[in-house]
């Protein structure tokens, strides 16, 4: 009977009422007809609102439920079946929530339906654990760190990615194995460590251990162990998180080491530390008691901290704490103590305070650092940044700094530059260490003879500069003469007397003079001194500063000459005297400036030596000189025995690898090695004199011939010679000059015509010019000459012509030179 159906339905919602299920049931309009508690409580409307109403006209189902669902549940239960499964519900308050729904048809005593039930439950709680445990599901799978379970067997039953990649185990391989294979620990020791820690219920985290993967490798791991329980309560097993601290450990390992230096320096650094209380009470540590020599038990109270400040830094001090009192909050600065027993000390010192009211502040607490130390190392650094290491006289910057300040002054000041003439062959004779002492000395000997109130500097090498004050053009004159004879007593290292001679250069400020210009005119006339001979002083003048600018502006173009093709070669005939044959050449180096036109070999010569151009530009000379004599020797008949003279500077023959040029240039040549002789100055000779043993060696070994230029102005003995391996000697021009003028000249060449026999060597007299100077040279038996007499340097294509006109031999001629 239907009564007795309701009934039921009535008694089966009551019940569902006690566990919170939601009942609703509905006619076949789906009017409600019945709402439970429950479903107050759920969907927030009370029975009396509902009854009677439509169930769509309520608004419960969310907004997401999509029509096809509703449409399956309706046909459901219209064809006599029951639906089930998840809905979200829109509650009367606007929340929406998930709930399980079970829809029933109702039947009476025919098999029609009469009603519907729809019994709900709120199911948000496990719609939340279920997310959570899915978030820890995925958090496993991706975590970094392996997270291993096993039973209380040891047998692993679980394992993660994270332990595949950080071991090297599959979870196929690692599971049912025991834990055992990665413990390289007693396996015994460390499963009782792990199961009396985790026994009592307790994690166990920080566990360190070390760990081997399937490689054979081993890392540091650090574990976290915890309890698995069974259903029952029991202990069922332990879950471990494996993070691997292998690179931690080895930061740790070098932070322990970098932690030990840092002790170590703090203790030498002499840090001290002291507190003070706004009610007067004071702490400090004992190496702060050390650095301000304080006695035991002895209060560093702020009275004696100030009474123990430099005289001179105590308004700083009192500055400092003033306004940390007033609220400044922190100092930093450095300031100096004398201590108890005199001794001076730099602090550096960082105050801080801690306040205890609201802008009031309580305490002070001073970090103190002895830089006593680094104070001493900045004064020296300062000292060395200001003077001469090697002398201790001020260095540029101090003398460019006190001539400015003369010259702002109008004080007539004067700058003098003094170098030390040939200073290098001195300290290639007596060796660096002993030239050192001597710019010593003469720093000593130079303050001794300028007058009070002078300055003397040292610019570097052998270069002193002397400033003074209120000094006229004579007095400047005077001064110089007294430096310059102040080198005349000897100097005496290592037990040899060393004399030396001075150039000096002077200038004079003039209205619009610099601190630097005026170094550069003194520079510039000192310069003029030297070039002049040494052993002098010049006073500078404006046509100084245009030369220097000229000789820079020929630099700047020298360097560009040999690419500009700007270089040519003269070559000058080298005469058999006997019998006038031409027996070879001297190349002779010409420069076409574009815009000067031929520039003097003794201007731009002396640049390229300086400047290390002589190289490359004396590189192209031997290949080109070559060249050309070879191509006279191979073309023009009776020229296959001609030679080819090269002048080579002392910077040449000491480049690296001056032997390989000069072999290169007689390969590219293709000319006969007797047929080269390399010319080098006998002064060039004696300003070197430690030739290299093995350019000697190897130029003898290819044939090369070496000749003595210039012969008789330096000092070379019959040992020096005969250690050269010359081939050949050049009588200088100043001897061949004396020759018909006076005994003197043919004196000095027998002389050296009878070394040179000695050593079975060749002669050759240069700068012949007259038939008087030929007559005399033929009579003393010299065999070969050049000079103006036969025939100026001439260019390349000259010469073929030159070689086909004979010249008569002296004993022909009348006594008129012939004009070549």
């Amino acid at each position: 009977m239907p009564e007795e159906h309701d009934a039921d339905l009535v008694m089966q919602s009551l019940l569902l009422d006690e566990i919170g299920q939601s009942v609703i049931g509905v006619d076949a309009q789906w009017r409600v007809t019945y709402w439970n508690r429950a479903s107050e409580r759920l969907y927030g409307f009370s029975a009396s609102e509902v009854i009677g109403a439509k169930v769509a006209h309520l608004g419960m189902l969310a907004r997401g439920t999509s029509e096809a669902e509703t449409r399956e549940i309706q046909e459901r239960i219209a064809n006599g079946g029951d639906w089930s499964g998840e809905l979200w519900i829109h509650h009367r308050g606007g929340r929406e929530f998930p709930v399980h729904a079970t829809i029933s048809p109702v039947h009476g005593r025919h098999t029609t339906p009469v009603a519907v039930v729809a019994i709900s439950k709120d199911i948000t709680d496990r719609k939340h654990n279920e997310a959570v445990l899915r978030r820890f599901s995925a958090m496993v799978e991706s975590s970094g760190d392996a997270i291993v379970s096993a039973d209380m067997t040891g047998t692993i039953t679980s394992w993660n990615p994270g332990a595949a990649r950080m071991f090297g185990w599959s979870a196929r391989e690692a599971v049912g194995q025991s834990y055992r294979s990665l413990t390289t620990r007693d396996a015994e020791d460390f499963a009782a460590e792990v199961r009396a820690s985790v026994a009592s219920g307790r994690f166990v985290t920080g566990l360190e251990v070390r760990w081997g993967c399937k490689n054979g490798s081993v890392i540091d791991v650090e574990l976290t162990v915890s309890p698995v329980y069974g259903p029952g309560g029991e202990q069922a097993g332990v879950s471990v998180i494996a993070r691997d601290i292998t690179e931690i450990q080895r930061l740790r390992a070098a932070a322990a080491v970098e932690r030990e230096k840092l002790l170590a320096a703090q203790e030498m650094a002499h840090v001290g530390s002291v507190e003070h209380t706004d009610t007067g009470e004071t702490w400090h540590s004992e190496e702060f008691g050390r650095i301000f020599g304080l006695e035991p038990g002895q209060v560093a109270s702020r009275e004696l901290m100030l009474e123990l400040t430099h005289p001179e830094d105590r308004d700083l001090v009192q500055r400092v704490w003033l306004g940390l009192e007033e609220g400044t909050g922190f100092a930093d600065f450095e300031y100096r103590i004398v201590r108890a027993d005199g001794q001076q000390r730099w602090l550096h010192s960082r105050i801080r305070n801690v306040e205890l009211e609201e802008g009031k502040p309580g305490r002070f607490l001073d970090t103190v650092l002895d830089i006593t130390d680094r104070k001493q190392a900045e004064q020296i650094l300062e000292w060395r940044a200001r003077h001469d290491a090697l002398t201790g006289l001020p260095n540029r910057y101090v003398i460019t700094e006190v001539l400015q300040g003369l010259l702002d002054r109008d004080s007539r000041a004067v700058v003098m530059f003094v170098d030390v003439d040939r200073f290098k062959l001195i300290n290639d004779g007596i060796g660096h260490g002993a030239g050192d002492t001597i710019l010593v000395l003469l720093g000593e000997r130079l303050q001794a003879f300028v007058r009070n109130g002078d300055t003397v500097g040292r610019f570097g090498g052998d270069e002193f500069v002397i400033v003074c004050e209120n000094l006229t053009l004579r007095g400047a004159r005077t001064l110089a003469e007294r430096i310059r004879q102040s080198t005349r007593r000897p100097f005496e290292v290592n037990g040899r007397k060393i004399y030396l001679n001075l150039s000096v250069g002077i200038a004079l400020a003039g209205a619009d003079d610099t601190a630097e210009s005026m170094l550069q005119g003194a520079d510039a006339a000192m310069y003029r001194a030297k070039s002049a001979g040494g052993d002098s002083s010049v006073v500078y003048d404006v046509l100084m500063a245009g030369r220097a600018t000229g000789r820079l502006d020929l630099e700047s173009d020298l360097r560009h000459a040999l690419e500009r093709g700007e270089f040519s070669l003269d070559y000058q005939p080298i005469i058999h005297v006997s019998d006038g044959r031409t027996v070879g050449f001297e190349a002779l180096l010409r420069w076409h400036h574009p815009d000067h036109g031929l520039i003097a070999p003794d201007t731009f010569i002396p640049i390229a030596e300086e400047t290390g151009l002589i190289v490359p530009i004396g590189t192209w000379v031997l290949r080109e000189a070559f060249r050309q004599v070879q191509l006279w020797r191979s073309q023009l008949k009776g020229a296959e025995n001609l030679s080819a003279a090269v002048n080579i500077s002392g910077r040449q023959f000491l480049a690296p690898k001056f032997t390989d040029i000069v072999e290169a240039a007689i390969r590219a040549a293709g000319i006969d090695p007797g047929a080269v002789n390399l010319e080098i100055t006998e002064t060039v000779l004696m300003d070197q004199p430690d030739l290299p043993k093995e350019t000697l060696q190897r130029l003898h070994s290819l044939g090369v011939g070496l000749s003595i230029d210039d012969f008789g102005t330096g000092y070379s003995s019959l040992s020096y010679l005969r250690w050269l391996s010359a081939r050949t000697l050049k009588i200088d021009r100043t001897f061949v000059e004396e020759l018909g003028r006076g005994p003197h000249g043919a004196t000095i060449i027998e002389l050296v015509l009878g070394m040179a026999e000695s050593l079975s060597l060749d002669v050759v007299a240069e700068g012949v010019e007259t038939p008087e100077q030929l007559a005399e040279l033929c009579r003393l038996g010299i065999p070969h000459a050049q000079g103006y007499y036969w025939s100026r340097p001439m260019p390349p294509e000259r010469i073929p012509a030159w070689l086909e006109t004979p010249l008569p031999s002296p004993e022909l001629e009348s006594g008129v030179a012939g004009v070549h």
